[in-house]
């Protein structure tokens, strides 16, 4: 016999009374509630005093056992209460609560089956210690049948049913016989989830059974749909900030090629340049070495820069060197073929790297693409070893990093080839003013070598001793000019101004000058006329002067192919000595007119080398003088030169 039984009778009664007081008091809202209600509904009609001791005991214990099971239950309901608001993992909150469903439900095993809303698959996880997860397919079973219709079904016989598939007793050795299988929906009423309780403890589940899963049930979906809410606000966020941290990476990618664009754009010096872009190249692209091969006609021109720092905090080494055969490298490969080329394994240790040995670089892997000018592949840009401590899972280059590194690559090759072929026109233009200085000079000499020659044969056709000499004087004469004429090219060359000035006589001066000019104009039908109204004295360099003016008579001729007219006239005005020379050429092209005095400012002349006028504008500058021009189209040109009579000495 229990302790409960040694028990006296007034004091059983008196605690059977305040119980079943008690009892009168729950409210008929309490879950499976009627039990109890229905056993003290016996009593009324029955005296408690005249029930016998061992009905009165009976009574307690049944109460007693009516009470333990229900404070089992709302502590299991407080425990799903509690874990459906613990955490917003719905993972972790199905879990508990599915474990304490059965308990609430009086029921042995309950199950809930999640649906795939892309599918209709149903996904559940069985509680009370299973583990086997069962995959449903859209109206499968009592669960799918819920799922499809959204109604609920409470089944006594599940055997009885068509809707039943016994598969997994059969797999299991499980026994279902009563089934209670509600919906869950969401706060737009969609179905996203079913709930299915087994086996009641009783025959069958009741209806106070189905209002009970009914209240749990929604409690479930909210807190399915504010841990969906939740992490797809969690995604979102990561999203985010992987979209920003992507941006930003961006945004420094467009600054980096800013600079570098920047700095190509530079006129520094390409060994300068090349070191500047490779040390940004490795810090866009985030590797250790990088070297550009630029392809000449005889050799490959190689320039390293590497980064010695075994902590990444980028110690730079630069270097340049000529490979003058090939040696079968990255940069021959890509060169070669125009493709790009990248390597994330070990294989890469055994291609030929763009540093020699003693570099002491090991590739572990490389990026390398070529550099087009047009068609042409001019070299190649390679980038080696990533270095990336903060995501040591990465293996090697990305082809983000092989568009990017293109990007620079196509920046590179296009100032390279442009600096190329600006190098070659320098020394085309370099050759070709040359070219044009010395036809100019030859065709400045011709004029006294003209004059030489014709005195030297009317010295070899008479035996009059003062004659000759006095040919002979001519001819040293024209010797001196010569001499003096090559100095004064020397002199233009270097941008030397120095003249040197001369009291002369004006008629003197015309004298020398005639001969000249009318050898000039002997192979053309060019008819000369003088006009000389001032004979007086003059300051001047004779030799220079003879040598602008014969330019200006050179200019003429060319202007009038067909034959002309040249006139000269000489006068003074106040204390100015004006030379005027008109022709009646075809006149200055009216494009060539503002920059007419300029070097090497030509149109038309097949020989022409464009130094006649820029020289006779410097011979006159160096005299004080002005130098002025009328023209007009078919109708000629007139050249006016104003020089001082007495120009100040230059050491004024």
């Amino acid at each position: 016999m229990s302790s409960e039984d040694t028990v006296d009778i007034p004091v059983r009664t008196q605690r059977v009374r305040k119980i079943t007081g008690a009892l009168a008091a729950i409210p008929t809202t309490a879950p499976d509630s009627s039990p109890l209600l229905r056993r003290v509904d016996q009593l009324s009609d029955v005296s408690f005093e005249e029930l016998s001791d061992t009905r009165k005991l009976e009574l307690l214990r049944a109460l007693r056992h009516q009470l333990i099971e229900q404070q089992q239950r709302y502590s299991s309901l407080l425990k799903i209460s509690s874990s459906l608001g613990a955490t917003l993992d719905h993972n972790e909150f199905l879990h508990m609560t599915m474990e304490y469903i059965p308990d609430v439900m009086q029921a042995e095993r309950a199950t809930l089956y999640l649906i795939d809303l892309d599918t209709g698959t149903l996904h559940g996880k069985i509680a009370q210690g299973a583990t086997t997860e069962i995959v449903l397919d859209p109206g499968q079973g009592i669960a799918g049948w819920v799922a499809e219709t959204g109604q609920s079904l409470n089944i006594r016989d599940a055997y009885d049913d068509p809707r039943f598939h016994s598969n997994f007793d059969n797999q299991t050795g499980f026994e279902t016989r009563s089934i209670l299988c509600q919906p869950l929906r969401n706060s737009k009423g969609d179905t996203i989830a079913v709930v299915q309780v087994l086996n009641s403890h009783k025959p069958h589940f009741a209806e106070e059974d189905e209002n009970l899963l009914s209240a749990i049930g929604g409690q479930i979906s909210i807190a399915l749909e504010n841990s969906q809410l939740y992490h797809t606000v969690v995604n979102n966020n990561e999203q985010l900030l992987q979209t920003t941290n992507k941006l930003q990476q961006k945004v420094a990618e467009l600054d980096l090629l800013y600079d570098i664009q920047s700095d190509l754009s530079q006129p520094s010096d390409l060994s300068s340049l090349v070191q500047t872009i490779t040390q940004k190249t490795l810090e866009l692209v985030n590797g250790k070495a990088c070297s550009l091969t630029l392809r000449d006609s005889t050799a490959h021109r190689v320039h390293v820069m590497i980064d010695r720092s075994p902590t990444y905090s980028r110690d730079w080494d630069f270097y340049t060197r000529t490979i003058s055969s090939p040696e079968n490298s990255v940069a021959d490969i890509v060169i070669e073929s125009g493709e790009p080329f990248v390597c994330s394994d070990g294989a890469c240790r055994k291609v030929p790297g763009p540093t020699p040995q003693q570099s002491g670089l090991e590739a572990q892997n490389i990026i390398a693409v070529p550099l087009f000018d047009d068609d042409t592949c001019i070299g190649a840009l390679q980038v080696f070893n990533l270095a990336l401590p903060q995501d040591p899972t990465r293996l090697g280059f990305t082809e983000d990093d092989v568009k990017l590194l293109t990007l620079i690559a196509s920046q590179i090759a296009s100032t390279v080839a442009s600096r190329r072929r600006r190098e070659l026109r320098e020394k085309e233009d370099r050759l070709s003013t040359i070219g044009q200085m010395i036809a100019g000079i030859l065709h400045d000499f011709k004029t006294p070598f003209s004059v030489i020659s014709g005195y030297v044969q009317l010295m070899a056709n008479t035996d009059d001793h003062e004659q000759r000499h006095q040919y002979a004087d001519r001819v040293l004469q024209q010797f001196r000019d010569l001499n003096q004429m090559t100095r004064e090219l020397l002199k233009f060359a270097r941008g030397d101004s120095r003249i040197l000035l001369r009291k002369i006589y004006m008629h003197v001066f015309i004298d020398e000058l005639t001969e000249l000019l009318e050898s000039e104009f002997d192979s053309y039908d060019i008819e000369f006329e003088l006009d000389l109204q001032y004979r007086g004295e003059v300051h001047l360099d004779p030799v220079k002067m003879k040598r602008a003016i014969v330019n200006l008579a050179r200019n003429a001729t060319e202007a009038m192919p067909e034959g002309g007219h040249f006139r000269m006239s000489v006068e003074r005005i106040d204390d100015s000595l004006r030379l005027t020379f008109r022709d009646t050429g075809e006149g200055i092209p009216a494009d060539i007119q503002d920059h007419l005095f300029e070097s090497f400012v030509t149109r038309g002349k097949e020989d022409g080398t464009g130094l006649g006028l820029a020289v006779v504008k410097k011979i006159v500058d160096e005299h004080r003088g002005s130098i002025t021009f009328d023209t007009k189209n078919g109708e000629g040109t007139t050249f006016v030169i104003d020089l001082p009579l007495n120009p100040p000495d230059e050491s004024d």
